[in-house]
Order: structure tokens, then C-alpha cells, then sequence
């Protein structure tokens, strides 16, 4: 009985570390705006609390210029605010905002604001949430989202 109190402190705490583990990210991104385009790229999040996320993603693709096509690169910093952080709803509407800094041949390195809304779930296979986004700031991008699932809530 005396190992019992022991046991469930060390499993909530081992809960609270597995929540905490970063969440690896892929997405695919279009952008409909005159300078049409489309981009993969990376990221990864971690938690902020419970409601809360704080990710890094970088993507690169290419966007129409002219009469041709060039090459785009963009990091973006991005806190995401989850309305259903817990998945008690089969999908999770979450909004946000942050930083993206973009660079294209040719062009000054440009900086912009970002405004994020999107739709989480419903959850994929045991190991990835998929997600719709739309962001703005620096033109409008859709994005199809692949998360992994963490261990403990989402």
C-alpha cells in the first residue's frame, strides 16, 4: 500500500513529460492569390498549457512570376489557440497568429504578419491528426496538415 502513493505520482508525472513532447508536423500549401503557388514543408510544436501551442514550420515551393515560375522559401512562428484541446469533438476548430519571414529570388527578404484559422480531426490513424488551415498574411494559403498525435490529449 505505501508503494500505491508512489506509483501514481510517478505515472502523472511520466503523463505531464509525454504530454509535453514536441508534435512533429507536414503540410502541403497552396496559395489562390494572383502570384499562384504551392508549397511542403516541416514544422514542430510544442505545448503551452492546455489550450495553447507554440510551433515552427518552414516551407518551400514555387510561385508564378511573369511568364515563369521561381522558387519561394518561409519560415513561420505561429501560436495556435484550441478550442477542443482535450478531442472530446470529433473535429477541434482552433485559430492563431505569429511571424513568417519569406524570401524569393529576387526580392528583399519581407516579413509579415499572420493571422491562422483551422479544423483539427477528425484523428487520422493512431499516429497523425490531419488538419485544414487558412492563413493570411503575405497573401492566403490553404493548407492540408499532417500532426502527430501525442501521447496525452492533443
Amino acid at each position: 500500500m505505501g508503494l500505491a502513493p508512489a506509483g501514481l505520482l510517478a505515472q502523472t508525472a511520466g503523463s505531464t513529460r509525454s504530454a509535453a513532447l514536441p508534435q512533429l508536423e507536414r503540410r502541403i500549401e497552396v496559395a489562390p492569390t494572383p502570384a499562384a503557388g504551392i508549397a511542403a514543408g516541416l514544422g514542430i510544436n510544442v505545448r503551452a498549457g492546455y489550450y495553447a501551442r507554440v510551433g515552427v514550420h518552414a516551407a518551400a515551393g514555387i510561385v508564378r512570376r511573369g511568364d515563369g515560375v521561381v522558387g519561394v522559401q518561409r519560415v513561420e512562428a505561429v501560436s495556435r489557440f484550441l478550442f477542443d484541446p482535450f478531442g472530446e469533438f470529433p473535429r477541434g476548430l482552433y485559430g492563431g497568429g505569429g511571424f513568417a519571414v519569406r524570401r524569393a529570388p529576387g526580392d528583399p527578404v519581407r516579413g509579415d504578419l499572420v493571422v491562422v484559422v483551422g479544423v483539427e480531426g477528425p484523428l487520422g490513424t493512431r499516429r497523425t491528426i490531419p488538419a485544414v488551415e487558412l492563413a493570411l498574411g503575405g497573401g492566403a494559403r490553404l493548407a492540408v496538415v499532417f500532426r502527430t498525435r501525442r501521447p496525452v490529449g492533443r
